[in-house]
């Protein structure tokens, strides 16, 4: 009886397991496929992400000329306006210190009333000063004063031209 059995399952045995063989080919071969599959689609990905990659490239170049460029432009650009404020503030100084030099020196009595008028103060409506009240100042501190006004309204402008430029 035993062999009986065994002479009936042998066959099935080897029947499933031809089956099985049979199942494992097919699983295996539908892998295949989709790792194929999957290869191609992973190497479409690749080739379109080194595309992008060299895009990016090529537009971050541009990018750099073009800043390059415009770095370049405003260079100049400021260049031209600081020398043309540099000569016009030179200018302008220089008229300023002669105004300065022109101014009579006062005297340096303190024993002078000090309702008494300040030399020069007897032409007020001069185009070199302001006004009819005077102060005493040092001709150095005048000579400073000249000086950074010149500069001053130099860069004023300066500041005008650059906001014009843009």
């Amino acid at each position: 009886m035993m062999n009986a059995l065994i002479g009936w399952i042998a066959p099935q045995l080897g029947r499933a397991a031809l089956l099985a063989i049979a199942l494992l080919g097919l699983a295996l071969s539908f892998q295949t496929t989709r790792l194929a599959s999957a290869r191609r689609a992973l190497s479409l990905e690749q080739a379109l992400h080194q595309t992008d990659i060299a895009n990016m490239r090529a537009a971050q170049a541009i990018a750099d000329a073009d800043w390059q460029a415009e770095t370049a432009r405003m260079r100049a650009t400021n260049g031209r306006l600081k020398d043309e404020t540099d000569r016009a503030a030179d200018a302008v100084r220089t008229q300023y210190l002669d105004r300065v030099l022109r101014i009579p020196a006062a005297t340096a009595d303190p024993g002078a009333p000090a309702d008494a008028a300040l030399p020069g103060t007897d032409s007020a409506k001069s185009t070199d000063r302001s006004g009819r009240d005077a102060i005493l100042l040092a001709r150095n501190d005048a000579l400073i004063c000249a000086t950074n006004t010149a500069r001053l309204l130099a860069a004023h402008d300066w500041a005008l031209q650059i906001a014009q430029e843009r």
